[in-house]
């Protein structure tokens, strides 16, 4: 099998299931299979199998042909072989591939990608600035348009649309430090080829910006946490008072 890939970007090439090296070693003679390309490795199998009635007949029309005919039995046997070692190497494969799809997604969702611009209703945003970001925190709108430009392995830039509802700041990073964001609800998912994965990234996200004067500040849409030492609503006792 690979190795694990550590980047995190959407094509990624799908293992086949770990085994020992030793029985790696036999899997792959019997299969040639080092991606999990079963319709294509079915049709060469198949391939094999005509190639192998060909020389069994060409054997027995050619005067001393027994080597010939020898030769499309051997091949005919590989084929048999083949086709039943990939049977079982393709059953391994459902078995394993779904768990590891859990396992890269649990990894996309933790991970940060670093954004490269911020629109908000078509107006740059600096993620970078806390005043910029404490700006958008108390006047924007929960419906409005967020175009987000971030990068990911190899040197990608990708785009994203979403409504600030959909984002969640989270106003922690140093000032000048590059904004970062995650997708909650990202995950992979196998192309029709089965050789590489896809991403599909979700709706909402978190956005990891510079902090505003007031560090506990979080939006997520249109709500925000209250200030630390903010008077208790009317009619509300404080934190730790109970009733006499």
């Amino acid at each position: 099998m690979s190795a694990e890939p550590r980047a995190l970007r959407p094509d990624l090439p799908v293992p086949l299931p770990p085994a020992p090296p030793a029985a790696a070693v036999v899997r792959f003679g019997l299969t040639l299979v080092r991606e999990p390309a079963f319709e294509r490795t079915h049709r060469l199998t198949v391939g094999l199998a005509v190639a192998s009635v060909v020389l069994v007949v060409a054997g027995q029309l050619v005067p001393g042909g027994w080597p010939v005919t020898v030769a499309g039995v051997v091949l005919a046997a590989y084929a048999l072989v083949r086709e039943a070692a990939l049977r079982v190497l393709q059953h391994e494969q459902r078995a394993f591939e779904p768990a590891w799809l859990a396992s890269r997604s649990a990894r996309l969702r933790a991970g940060e990608f670093e954004v490269v611009r911020c629109l908000v209703e078509g107006r740059s945003r600096d993620l970078t600035d806390p005043a910029a970001v404490a700006d958008l925190l108390a006047h924007g709108a929960g419906d409005a348009r967020v175009v987000l430009d971030f990068l990911h392995e190899p040197a990608t830039l990708e785009r994203v649309h979403r409504r600030l509802r959909d984002v969640t700041l989270h106003p922690a990073s140093s000032p000048g430090s590059p904004a970062r964001v995650r997708f909650t609800d990202a995950r992979y998912a196998v192309r029709p080829s089965g050789v590489r994965s896809y991403w599909r990234l979700g709706t909402p996200l978190v956005l990891r910006t510079a902090g505003p004067a007031d560090p506990a500040a979080v939006r997520a849409g249109t709500g925000s946490t209250d200030r630390p030492g903010a008077a208790p609503p009317a009619g509300a006792r404080p934190p730790g008072t109970s009733s006499a």
